[in-house]
Protein backbone atom coordinates (compact mmCIF):
# COMPACT_ATOMS: atom_id res chain seq x y z
CA UNK A 1 0.00 0.00 0.00
CA UNK A 2 2.93 2.36 0.62
CA UNK A 3 3.89 2.16 -3.05
CA UNK A 4 0.64 3.83 -4.26
CA UNK A 5 1.54 7.45 -3.27
CA UNK A 6 4.94 7.04 -4.93
CA UNK A 7 3.31 5.80 -8.15
CA UNK A 8 0.87 8.73 -8.13
CA UNK A 9 3.72 11.21 -7.60
CA UNK A 10 5.75 9.73 -10.47
CA UNK A 11 2.68 9.84 -12.74
CA UNK A 12 2.14 13.53 -11.92
CA UNK A 13 5.73 14.48 -12.83
CA UNK A 14 5.53 12.42 -16.00
CA UNK A 15 2.42 14.28 -17.14
CA UNK A 16 3.69 17.68 -16.04
CA UNK A 17 7.08 17.42 -17.77
CA UNK A 18 5.88 18.25 -21.32
CA UNK A 19 4.11 21.43 -20.20
CA UNK A 20 7.13 22.59 -18.19
CA UNK A 21 9.38 21.84 -21.13
CA UNK A 22 7.09 23.72 -23.50
CA UNK A 23 7.10 26.74 -21.18
CA UNK A 24 10.89 26.78 -21.14
CA UNK A 25 11.02 26.52 -24.93
CA UNK A 26 8.58 29.41 -25.32
CA UNK A 27 10.52 31.48 -22.81
CA UNK A 28 13.82 30.84 -24.57
CA UNK A 29 12.41 31.66 -28.02
CA UNK A 30 10.60 34.86 -27.27
CA UNK A 31 10.35 37.27 -30.25
CA UNK A 32 12.09 40.62 -30.08
CA UNK A 33 8.93 42.64 -30.64
CA UNK A 34 5.21 42.05 -30.88
CA UNK A 35 3.78 42.38 -34.40
CA UNK A 36 0.54 44.42 -34.30
CA UNK A 37 -2.09 45.27 -36.91
CA UNK A 38 -4.69 47.95 -36.06
CA UNK A 39 -7.92 48.31 -38.02
CA UNK A 40 -10.54 51.01 -37.48
CA UNK A 41 -8.66 54.30 -37.27
CA UNK A 42 -8.85 55.03 -40.99
CA UNK A 43 -12.65 55.27 -40.93
CA UNK A 44 -13.13 56.99 -37.57
CA UNK A 45 -13.10 60.51 -36.25
CA UNK A 46 -10.00 62.56 -35.56
CA UNK A 47 -9.65 61.16 -32.05
CA UNK A 48 -8.30 57.87 -33.44
CA UNK A 49 -4.92 58.98 -34.79
CA UNK A 50 -2.60 56.24 -36.08
CA UNK A 51 0.34 58.65 -36.32
CA UNK A 52 -0.05 59.45 -32.62
CA UNK A 53 -0.45 55.76 -31.70
CA UNK A 54 2.72 54.77 -33.58
CA UNK A 55 4.62 57.63 -31.97
CA UNK A 56 3.50 56.78 -28.41
CA UNK A 57 3.85 52.98 -28.65
CA UNK A 58 7.36 52.03 -29.76
CA UNK A 59 7.73 48.68 -27.99
CA UNK A 60 5.85 46.90 -30.81
CA UNK A 61 6.12 46.70 -34.59
CA UNK A 62 3.08 47.92 -36.50
CA UNK A 63 2.35 45.92 -39.64
CA UNK A 64 0.29 46.77 -42.71
CA UNK A 65 -0.52 43.12 -43.39
CA UNK A 66 -3.04 41.72 -40.93
CA UNK A 67 -2.16 38.09 -41.70
CA UNK A 68 1.46 38.39 -40.53
CA UNK A 69 0.62 40.19 -37.27
CA UNK A 70 0.75 38.45 -33.90
CA UNK A 71 -2.16 40.52 -32.57
CA UNK A 72 -5.09 41.99 -34.51
CA UNK A 73 -6.59 45.10 -32.85
CA UNK A 74 -10.06 46.05 -34.12
CA UNK A 75 -11.44 49.46 -33.08
CA UNK A 76 -15.20 50.00 -33.25
CA UNK A 77 -17.14 52.96 -31.93
CA UNK A 78 -20.68 54.10 -31.45
CA UNK A 79 -22.36 57.34 -30.41
CA UNK A 80 -23.14 57.36 -26.69
CA UNK A 81 -25.32 59.48 -24.45
CA UNK A 82 -24.30 63.09 -24.03
CA UNK A 83 -22.90 63.25 -27.57
CA UNK A 84 -19.68 61.37 -26.78
CA UNK A 85 -18.47 58.04 -28.11
CA UNK A 86 -17.80 54.58 -26.77
CA UNK A 87 -14.83 52.85 -28.37
CA UNK A 88 -14.65 49.07 -28.33
CA UNK A 89 -11.11 47.66 -28.55
CA UNK A 90 -10.90 44.00 -29.58
CA UNK A 91 -7.48 42.37 -29.08
CA UNK A 92 -7.26 39.08 -31.02
CA UNK A 93 -4.19 36.85 -30.86
CA UNK A 94 -3.33 35.27 -34.21
CA UNK A 95 0.21 33.89 -34.30
CA UNK A 96 2.49 31.65 -32.25
CA UNK A 97 1.91 31.68 -28.48
CA UNK A 98 -0.74 34.41 -28.83
CA UNK A 99 -3.06 32.35 -31.03
CA UNK A 100 -6.49 31.89 -29.48
CA UNK A 101 -6.10 34.63 -26.91
CA UNK A 102 -8.55 37.56 -27.03
CA UNK A 103 -9.67 40.45 -24.88
CA UNK A 104 -12.05 43.42 -25.08
CA UNK A 105 -11.75 46.89 -23.56
CA UNK A 106 -14.17 49.83 -23.66
CA UNK A 107 -13.22 53.51 -23.73
CA UNK A 108 -15.86 56.17 -23.04
CA UNK A 109 -15.36 59.78 -24.13
CA UNK A 110 -17.43 62.91 -23.56
CA UNK A 111 -18.92 65.20 -26.18
CA UNK A 112 -16.76 68.05 -24.89
CA UNK A 113 -13.48 66.09 -25.28
CA UNK A 114 -11.14 67.42 -27.93
CA UNK A 115 -9.45 65.15 -30.47
CA UNK A 116 -6.26 65.55 -28.43
CA UNK A 117 -7.95 64.29 -25.26
CA UNK A 118 -9.67 61.43 -27.08
CA UNK A 119 -6.52 60.17 -28.77
CA UNK A 120 -4.54 60.25 -25.51
CA UNK A 121 -7.20 58.28 -23.67
CA UNK A 122 -7.64 55.83 -26.55
CA UNK A 123 -3.89 55.27 -26.88
CA UNK A 124 -3.58 54.65 -23.13
CA UNK A 125 -6.15 51.85 -23.32
CA UNK A 126 -4.44 50.36 -26.37
CA UNK A 127 -1.27 50.21 -24.28
CA UNK A 128 -3.17 48.44 -21.48
CA UNK A 129 -4.62 45.91 -23.90
CA UNK A 130 -1.26 45.15 -25.54
CA UNK A 131 0.62 44.85 -22.22
CA UNK A 132 -0.02 41.09 -21.66
CA UNK A 133 1.16 40.34 -25.20
CA UNK A 134 4.25 42.58 -24.98
CA UNK A 135 5.17 40.89 -21.69
CA UNK A 136 6.00 37.73 -23.68
CA UNK A 137 8.57 39.50 -25.90
CA UNK A 138 12.16 40.54 -25.28
CA UNK A 139 11.10 44.19 -25.65
CA UNK A 140 8.89 43.70 -22.59
CA UNK A 141 11.97 43.54 -20.38
CA UNK A 142 12.55 47.26 -20.90
CA UNK A 143 8.94 48.32 -20.25
CA UNK A 144 8.06 50.18 -17.06
CA UNK A 145 4.44 50.04 -15.90
CA UNK A 146 3.15 52.61 -13.44
CA UNK A 147 0.27 51.11 -11.46
CA UNK A 148 -0.53 54.32 -9.57
CA UNK A 149 -4.00 55.72 -10.21
CA UNK A 150 -4.18 59.45 -10.81
CA UNK A 151 -6.75 61.89 -9.48
CA UNK A 152 -8.03 62.37 -13.03
CA UNK A 153 -9.92 59.06 -12.88
CA UNK A 154 -11.82 60.16 -9.78
CA UNK A 155 -12.54 63.55 -11.37
CA UNK A 156 -13.94 61.86 -14.49
CA UNK A 157 -16.24 59.70 -12.42
CA UNK A 158 -17.54 62.70 -10.49
CA UNK A 159 -18.08 64.68 -13.70
CA UNK A 160 -20.02 61.85 -15.32
CA UNK A 161 -22.14 61.28 -12.21
CA UNK A 162 -23.20 64.91 -11.85
CA UNK A 163 -24.18 66.56 -15.12
CA UNK A 164 -25.49 70.15 -14.80
CA UNK A 165 -26.97 69.88 -18.32
CA UNK A 166 -28.91 66.72 -17.40
CA UNK A 167 -27.48 64.95 -20.52
CA UNK A 168 -28.84 67.54 -22.97
CA UNK A 169 -26.49 68.29 -25.88
CA UNK A 170 -26.82 71.22 -28.33
CA UNK A 171 -25.09 71.57 -31.71
CA UNK A 172 -25.19 74.39 -34.26
CA UNK A 173 -23.56 74.32 -37.68
CA UNK A 174 -23.42 76.05 -41.03
CA UNK A 175 -21.76 75.62 -44.40
CA UNK A 176 -21.44 77.39 -47.72
CA UNK A 177 -20.16 76.52 -51.17
CA UNK A 178 -19.55 78.91 -54.06
CA UNK A 179 -18.62 77.81 -57.58
CA UNK A 180 -18.01 80.38 -60.29
CA UNK A 181 -17.35 79.64 -63.95
CA UNK A 182 -17.44 81.80 -67.04
CA UNK A 183 -21.07 81.02 -67.87
CA UNK A 184 -22.48 79.85 -64.56
CA UNK A 185 -22.48 80.54 -60.85
CA UNK A 186 -23.62 78.28 -58.01
CA UNK A 187 -24.11 79.42 -54.44
CA UNK A 188 -25.08 76.77 -51.87
CA UNK A 189 -25.87 77.84 -48.32
CA UNK A 190 -26.76 75.51 -45.47
CA UNK A 191 -27.33 75.50 -41.76
CA UNK A 192 -28.33 72.92 -39.18
CA UNK A 193 -29.01 72.41 -35.50
CA UNK A 194 -29.23 69.33 -33.33
CA UNK A 195 -30.55 68.89 -29.78
CA UNK A 196 -30.52 65.49 -28.13
CA UNK A 197 -30.62 63.69 -24.82
CA UNK A 198 -29.53 60.05 -24.68
CA UNK A 199 -29.64 57.78 -21.64
CA UNK A 200 -30.00 54.02 -21.17
CA UNK A 201 -33.79 54.34 -21.12
CA UNK A 202 -34.68 57.42 -23.20
CA UNK A 203 -33.51 58.85 -26.52
CA UNK A 204 -34.76 62.33 -27.45
CA UNK A 205 -33.58 64.29 -30.48
CA UNK A 206 -34.58 67.35 -32.47
CA UNK A 207 -32.86 68.23 -35.75
CA UNK A 208 -33.24 70.97 -38.31
CA UNK A 209 -31.64 71.70 -41.67
CA UNK A 210 -31.88 74.56 -44.20
CA UNK A 211 -30.37 74.45 -47.71
CA UNK A 212 -30.59 77.13 -50.37
CA UNK A 213 -29.20 76.71 -53.87
CA UNK A 214 -28.91 79.80 -56.06
CA UNK A 215 -27.88 79.05 -59.62
CA UNK A 216 -27.34 81.46 -62.50
CA UNK A 217 -26.44 80.38 -66.03
CA UNK A 218 -25.75 82.31 -69.21
CA UNK A 219 -26.66 80.79 -72.57
CA UNK A 220 -25.22 81.88 -75.88
CA UNK A 221 -28.29 82.10 -78.16
CA UNK A 222 -28.00 83.10 -81.84
CA UNK A 223 -30.45 85.91 -82.66
CA UNK A 224 -33.10 85.24 -85.34
CA UNK A 225 -36.00 87.27 -86.71
CA UNK A 226 -39.68 86.34 -86.72
CA UNK A 227 -39.16 84.19 -89.79
CA UNK A 228 -36.30 82.26 -88.24
CA UNK A 229 -33.62 83.96 -90.31
CA UNK A 230 -30.30 84.92 -88.71
CA UNK A 231 -29.92 88.54 -87.65
CA UNK A 232 -26.54 89.81 -88.75
CA UNK A 233 -24.42 92.48 -87.17
CA UNK A 234 -22.37 95.24 -88.79
CA UNK A 235 -19.50 92.82 -89.27
CA UNK A 236 -21.74 90.44 -91.21
CA UNK A 237 -21.76 87.75 -88.49
CA UNK A 238 -24.86 86.52 -86.73
CA UNK A 239 -25.55 88.34 -83.48
CA UNK A 240 -25.18 86.17 -80.33
CA UNK A 241 -27.26 87.15 -77.31
CA UNK A 242 -26.48 86.29 -73.71
CA UNK A 243 -29.62 84.86 -72.09
CA UNK A 244 -29.48 84.72 -68.30
CA UNK A 245 -31.41 82.05 -66.36
CA UNK A 246 -31.74 82.10 -62.59
CA UNK A 247 -32.96 79.23 -60.41
CA UNK A 248 -33.63 79.05 -56.71
CA UNK A 249 -33.96 75.56 -55.22
CA UNK A 250 -34.74 75.66 -51.51
CA UNK A 251 -35.03 72.87 -48.99
CA UNK A 252 -35.57 72.96 -45.26
CA UNK A 253 -36.87 70.57 -42.69
CA UNK A 254 -36.92 69.39 -39.12
CA UNK A 255 -37.27 66.06 -37.36
CA UNK A 256 -38.03 64.95 -33.83
CA UNK A 257 -37.59 61.50 -32.33
CA UNK A 258 -38.57 60.04 -28.98
CA UNK A 259 -37.61 56.45 -28.10
CA UNK A 260 -38.06 54.49 -24.86
CA UNK A 261 -36.28 51.22 -24.14
CA UNK A 262 -38.49 48.68 -22.39
CA UNK A 263 -35.98 45.78 -22.41
CA UNK A 264 -32.49 45.06 -23.81
CA UNK A 265 -34.18 44.02 -27.09
CA UNK A 266 -37.49 45.94 -27.28
CA UNK A 267 -38.11 49.66 -27.66
CA UNK A 268 -40.89 51.89 -28.91
CA UNK A 269 -41.32 55.52 -29.86
CA UNK A 270 -42.15 57.86 -32.70
CA UNK A 271 -40.63 60.04 -35.40
CA UNK A 272 -42.02 63.43 -36.44
CA UNK A 273 -40.79 65.42 -39.43
CA UNK A 274 -41.57 68.39 -41.59
CA UNK A 275 -39.88 69.58 -44.76
CA UNK A 276 -40.05 71.78 -47.83
CA UNK A 277 -38.49 70.42 -51.00
CA UNK A 278 -39.33 72.20 -54.23
CA UNK A 279 -37.48 69.61 -56.30
CA UNK A 280 -39.90 66.95 -55.04
CA UNK A 281 -42.84 69.36 -55.41
CA UNK A 282 -43.38 69.68 -51.65
CA UNK A 283 -44.42 73.13 -50.52
CA UNK A 284 -44.49 71.52 -47.10
CA UNK A 285 -44.82 67.96 -45.83
CA UNK A 286 -45.50 66.91 -42.23
CA UNK A 287 -45.45 63.35 -40.92
CA UNK A 288 -45.64 61.35 -37.71
CA UNK A 289 -44.62 57.68 -37.42
CA UNK A 290 -45.12 55.67 -34.20
CA UNK A 291 -43.07 52.48 -34.32
CA UNK A 292 -41.74 49.51 -32.36
CA UNK A 293 -38.28 47.99 -32.76
CA UNK A 294 -36.61 44.71 -31.83
CA UNK A 295 -32.83 44.25 -31.46
CA UNK A 296 -31.77 40.67 -32.10
CA UNK A 297 -28.35 41.19 -30.46
CA UNK A 298 -27.90 42.51 -26.91
CA UNK A 299 -26.74 46.09 -26.44
CA UNK A 300 -23.40 44.90 -25.05
CA UNK A 301 -22.23 43.86 -28.54
CA UNK A 302 -23.83 46.65 -30.61
CA UNK A 303 -20.41 48.08 -31.48
CA UNK A 304 -19.45 44.80 -33.17
CA UNK A 305 -22.77 43.72 -34.63
CA UNK A 306 -26.44 44.65 -34.65
CA UNK A 307 -29.61 43.42 -36.30
CA UNK A 308 -32.74 45.53 -35.88
CA UNK A 309 -36.28 45.25 -37.21
CA UNK A 310 -38.50 48.33 -37.05
CA UNK A 311 -42.20 48.51 -37.95
CA UNK A 312 -44.29 51.66 -37.93
CA UNK A 313 -47.43 53.35 -39.26
CA UNK A 314 -46.98 56.84 -40.70
CA UNK A 315 -49.46 59.64 -41.34
CA UNK A 316 -48.39 62.23 -43.93
CA UNK A 317 -49.89 65.54 -44.96
CA UNK A 318 -48.55 66.86 -48.29
CA UNK A 319 -49.05 70.38 -49.61
CA UNK A 320 -47.66 70.64 -53.13
CA UNK A 321 -46.10 73.50 -55.07
CA UNK A 322 -47.85 72.45 -58.27
CA UNK A 323 -50.81 70.19 -58.91
CA UNK A 324 -49.76 66.54 -58.96
CA UNK A 325 -50.44 63.92 -61.63
CA UNK A 326 -53.41 62.88 -59.46
CA UNK A 327 -54.83 66.41 -59.66
CA UNK A 328 -54.39 67.41 -55.99
CA UNK A 329 -52.65 70.25 -54.20
CA UNK A 330 -53.20 69.01 -50.65
CA UNK A 331 -53.70 65.48 -49.32
CA UNK A 332 -53.28 63.33 -46.20
CA UNK A 333 -52.18 59.72 -46.66
CA UNK A 334 -51.44 56.81 -44.30
CA UNK A 335 -48.73 54.24 -44.97
CA UNK A 336 -46.89 51.55 -43.05
CA UNK A 337 -43.29 50.43 -43.38
CA UNK A 338 -40.84 47.77 -42.24
CA UNK A 339 -37.15 48.53 -41.90
CA UNK A 340 -34.44 45.96 -41.18
CA UNK A 341 -30.77 46.83 -40.69
CA UNK A 342 -27.72 44.62 -40.13
CA UNK A 343 -24.25 45.81 -39.20
CA UNK A 344 -21.03 43.84 -38.63
CA UNK A 345 -17.53 45.02 -37.70
CA UNK A 346 -15.21 42.04 -37.82
CA UNK A 347 -11.58 41.16 -38.56
CA UNK A 348 -12.35 40.61 -42.24
CA UNK A 349 -13.86 44.10 -42.60
CA UNK A 350 -17.23 45.74 -42.03
CA UNK A 351 -20.66 45.29 -43.53
CA UNK A 352 -23.89 47.26 -43.27
CA UNK A 353 -27.11 46.15 -44.96
CA UNK A 354 -30.47 47.88 -44.84
CA UNK A 355 -33.82 46.87 -46.29
CA UNK A 356 -37.09 48.81 -46.43
CA UNK A 357 -40.57 48.16 -47.76
CA UNK A 358 -43.58 50.44 -47.49
CA UNK A 359 -46.98 51.04 -49.07
CA UNK A 360 -50.01 53.30 -48.68
CA UNK A 361 -52.83 51.65 -46.77
CA UNK A 362 -55.54 53.14 -48.99
CA UNK A 363 -53.84 51.94 -52.19
CA UNK A 364 -51.72 48.79 -52.03
CA UNK A 365 -50.62 49.29 -55.62
CA UNK A 366 -48.71 52.38 -54.45
CA UNK A 367 -45.59 50.98 -52.80
CA UNK A 368 -41.79 50.95 -52.89
CA UNK A 369 -38.97 48.78 -51.62
CA UNK A 370 -35.24 49.30 -51.38
CA UNK A 371 -31.97 47.67 -50.38
CA UNK A 372 -28.66 49.30 -49.54
CA UNK A 373 -25.32 47.63 -48.91
CA UNK A 374 -22.04 49.09 -47.71
CA UNK A 375 -19.08 46.76 -47.30
CA UNK A 376 -15.33 46.87 -46.95
CA UNK A 377 -13.75 43.44 -47.19
CA UNK A 378 -10.12 42.51 -46.66
CA UNK A 379 -9.54 39.65 -49.09
CA UNK A 380 -5.89 39.12 -48.15
CA UNK A 381 -3.42 41.02 -46.04
CA UNK A 382 -2.63 43.40 -48.90
CA UNK A 383 -5.79 43.42 -51.01
CA UNK A 384 -9.18 44.81 -50.05
CA UNK A 385 -12.22 46.13 -51.84
CA UNK A 386 -15.23 48.25 -50.94
CA UNK A 387 -18.69 48.62 -52.36
CA UNK A 388 -21.60 50.92 -51.61
CA UNK A 389 -24.81 50.35 -53.47
CA UNK A 390 -28.46 51.30 -53.10
CA UNK A 391 -31.39 50.27 -55.22
CA UNK A 392 -35.07 51.19 -54.96
CA UNK A 393 -38.06 49.94 -56.87
CA UNK A 394 -40.49 52.85 -56.89
CA UNK A 395 -44.23 52.75 -57.48
CA UNK A 396 -45.34 55.53 -55.13
CA UNK A 397 -44.23 58.81 -56.72
CA UNK A 398 -47.48 60.53 -55.77
CA UNK A 399 -45.68 63.89 -55.53
CA UNK A 400 -44.85 64.21 -59.25
CA UNK A 401 -46.06 67.50 -60.70
CA UNK A 402 -48.34 67.49 -63.71
CA UNK A 403 -47.57 69.47 -66.86
CA UNK A 404 -44.62 70.00 -69.15
CA UNK A 405 -41.24 71.25 -68.01
CA UNK A 406 -38.52 73.05 -69.85
CA UNK A 407 -35.06 71.66 -70.46
CA UNK A 408 -33.68 74.18 -67.99
CA UNK A 409 -36.07 72.93 -65.27
CA UNK A 410 -34.75 69.40 -65.73
CA UNK A 411 -31.06 70.27 -66.03
CA UNK A 412 -31.17 72.52 -62.97
CA UNK A 413 -32.67 69.76 -60.83
CA UNK A 414 -35.72 71.86 -60.05
CA UNK A 415 -38.11 69.02 -60.82
CA UNK A 416 -38.14 65.23 -60.49
CA UNK A 417 -39.00 63.01 -63.43
CA UNK A 418 -41.05 59.79 -63.25
CA UNK A 419 -38.92 56.70 -62.63
CA UNK A 420 -39.63 53.03 -61.92
CA UNK A 421 -36.35 52.53 -60.09
CA UNK A 422 -33.30 54.32 -58.76
CA UNK A 423 -29.80 52.87 -58.45
CA UNK A 424 -26.73 54.44 -56.90
CA UNK A 425 -23.44 52.61 -56.51
CA UNK A 426 -19.76 53.05 -55.92
CA UNK A 427 -17.04 50.45 -55.65
CA UNK A 428 -13.27 50.12 -55.75
CA UNK A 429 -10.30 48.19 -54.49
CA UNK A 430 -6.96 48.76 -52.86
CA UNK A 431 -3.78 46.73 -53.21
CA UNK A 432 -0.51 47.38 -51.53
CA UNK A 433 2.90 45.73 -51.72
CA UNK A 434 6.36 46.31 -50.32
CA UNK A 435 7.39 46.58 -46.70
CA UNK A 436 4.85 45.57 -44.09
CA UNK A 437 6.40 47.64 -41.31
CA UNK A 438 4.48 50.77 -40.43
CA UNK A 439 6.38 52.16 -37.46
CA UNK A 440 7.50 55.57 -38.67
CA UNK A 441 5.70 58.90 -38.74
CA UNK A 442 6.82 61.67 -41.10
CA UNK A 443 4.37 64.48 -41.84
CA UNK A 444 6.70 66.79 -43.77
CA UNK A 445 5.05 68.40 -46.79
CA UNK A 446 1.81 66.74 -45.71
CA UNK A 447 -1.16 67.36 -48.02
CA UNK A 448 -1.67 70.34 -50.31
CA UNK A 449 -2.11 73.07 -47.70
CA UNK A 450 -5.87 72.38 -47.71
CA UNK A 451 -6.17 73.97 -51.14
CA UNK A 452 -9.53 73.24 -52.78
CA UNK A 453 -9.66 73.31 -56.55
CA UNK A 454 -8.02 71.94 -59.66
CA UNK A 455 -4.26 71.71 -60.13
Amino acid sequence: MSKLPILLLLTFFALATPSISQTLVDNNNRPNKLRVFIDGCDRRDGGCDMDFIRTEITAVDFYLDNQTADVFVLINNNRSGGGGRQYQLLFIGQQNIHAGRSDTLYVNTKQTDTDFEVRERLTRFIKLGLAPYVAKTLAGENIEINMKSGTGIIDDEVTETYDPWNYWVFNLGGDANIEVEELSRDINLGGNFNINRITDVWKISLNGRVDERLRRTIQKVPRVDDNGNPVLGEDGNQIIDNVENSFDVSEFGFSHQLVKSISPQWSYGYDMAGRQNTRLNYQFQTSVRPAIEYNFFPESVQNSRFLRANYGIEVRNNRYVEETISGVLDETRVLHSLRVSLGLNQRWGNLEVGYRIRNYLDDFSSWSTGLNVSAEVRVTGNFSFFVRAEGNYVKDQIYLAAGDFTEQDILSGRVTLPSAYTVDSRFGFNYRFGSNLNNFVNRRFFGRANFVGND
